[in-house]
This record gives structure tokens, C-alpha cells and sequence, in this order.
């Protein structure tokens, strides 16, 4: 048993009103997908901490080309800073810019952390050693013209998560990228019955899913179907065993509450 399934179970999440999903977007799914297999390696997470915060930060990158260019190249595209170098010094930016990807990825990493957890627990800061917490990233995701919510997933009800993968699934095939957390279960201890990695889904089709795993530093398929029915660790999930929790993009521009 999972934290995520009681929540479920108890009524939370299971509202089925997030809006319309976009229209399929090819080309921009298949650049992005792309997009992450190159800079999967450069934004692995820096420590046990920080799966959250590479998932973000790669998530923010895959749909703004000026940070995106920063972190592979170390180069500003334009005079507005990305958001997550705003208030950064010219002196700091001076000397990223000459570092390697990975260490450019580690300082954005820092930020997003901070800015998942500062405000997390009660309006006050969440224990950075707990990682980023589900609201938090709903709270700091960002991709253009999307906004975002957070709810537990019940990977005990086959119907209920595949008809979530389908929506994730329609997701992605229009371009955009999904963030996703794993875990294990009280068989495990509690300590593994909460939301333990987090992964970020940017390829699919009818059968699988391309997630950046960001420990591995890599883009791994998983099959729906190994999800649905998981029977020992999933590589795509951080060698957990169940999908926990998602982040879920919904149309439009506004932040948006858990149902």
C-alpha cells in the first residue's frame, strides 16, 4: 500500500474536470523528445535530493530555447534573463559560462530546489532532505501556456491508471513533457510508501513511454504495460516499483489547485 493509493481511495484526485487536452503537435513532441535525449546526460540530479529539481529544470528547458541554450552552450540567446537565472549576478553568470553543461545544470538545480521547497510546508520551508514535494513542482513547472496541478495516483486500479497514462500519453503528443513520482510500498517500510523519485515523461506512444530518468542521466523506455501491473523495480522509475503521484499540465497559463 502506497500513501498515493489511501489519498486516492479517500476521494482526492479523482475529479475528472483538468480541461481538454491540445491536439496532437508532432514536431514539437519529436523535437522535444529529441531535445531531452541530448541534455539527459549533462542534467543528472547532484545527489538524492535533487530528482525533483532535474526534472524541473529539464522540463523549463525543453520549452525555452534561451535556457536551454545557456545550459548546453553557457550563452544568453537575449536581454531578458529565464527565470531561473533572474537575480543571478553577472559575475556568477561570467564564470557558468565557461564551466561544463553538468555544472551549469547543478546551479540551476540550486535554485529550483529552493524555490520548490521555500514555501512548501505550511507557507514555510520543506525539509530540502525530503526532495521536492508534488505541490511544490506544480507550484514551480513551468512551460509556456500551460498550467499545472498535482494528484496521487492508485496504481491498484488498473482502469483508473491506465485512463491517467492515456491522458499523460495525449500529453506529450502534443508537445508536452509530464512529470511523474515513484515509490515503493509499506512492504518496503513506510519510509518507501510515500513519493520517493520523480521522472519526467517526454516520449510516448500506444505502448510505452520515454521518461528522462534523472539519476541514470538518461532517457528510458517503459513499457504502459510494466506500469500498469508492476512486478519488481522499473528502471524508467528510479528502480522503484509504482508510479505515485503526477504533475498534470492543464490548458492555459494559470496555476491551478489539487482535486
Amino acid at each position: 500500500m502506497q500513501l498515493s493509493t489511501v489519498l486516492r481511495r479517500l476521494g482526492w484526485g479523482r475529479s475528472p474536470d483538468l480541461g481538454p487536452v491540445p491536439a496532437p503537435d508532432p514536431e514539437t513532441a519529436a523535437r522535444r523528445l529529441a531535445t531531452a535525449r541530448r541534455l539527459a546526460a549533462d542534467g543528472r540530479q547532484q545527489d538524492g535530493t535533487t530528482c525533483g529539481s532535474a526534472v524541473l529544470t529539464m522540463l523549463a528547458a525543453l520549452g525555452d530555447p534561451g535556457l536551454e541554450h545557456w545550459l548546453a552552450r553557457g550563452r544568453l540567446t537575449g536581454p531578458t534573463l529565464p527565470p531561473e537565472l533572474a537575480g543571478a549576478p553577472s559575475s556568477a553568470l561570467d564564470r557558468l559560462a565557461d564551466a561544463s553543461a553538468a555544472v551549469r545544470f547543478r546551479a540551476v538545480h540550486r535554485v529550483v530546489q529552493r524555490r520548490t521547497t521555500e514555501r512548501s510546508l505550511l507557507g514555510g520551508p520543506w525539509p530540502r532532505a525530503l526532495g521536492t514535494p508534488p505541490w511544490g513542482a506544480a507550484g514551480v513547472a513551468r512551460l509556456a501556456g500551460v498550467g499545472w496541478t498535482h494528484r496521487p495516483l492508485d496504481d491498484t486500479d488498473a482502469g483508473s491508471l491506465r485512463a491517467e497514462l492515456d491522458r499523460v500519453r495525449r500529453w506529450v503528443a502534443a508537445g508536452v513533457p509530464v512529470p511523474l513520482y515513484s515509490g515503493g510500498d509499506t512492504r518496503q517500510g513506510l519510509a518507501a510508501a510515500v513519493p520517493r523519485h520523480v521522472v519526467l515523461v517526454v516520449g510516448a506512444d500506444d505502448g510505452a513511454l520515454d521518461v528522462f530518468e534523472p539519476s541514470r542521466g538518461a532517457v528510458v523506455r517503459a513499457r504502459v504495460a510494466d506500469l500498469l501491473t508492476p512486478d519488481g523495480p522499473q528502471p524508467a522509475l528510479g528502480g522503484w516499483r509504482h508510479l505515485a503521484w503526477a504533475v498534470v499540465p492543464v490548458a492555459g497559463g494559470d496555476r491551478v489547485v489539487a482535486r
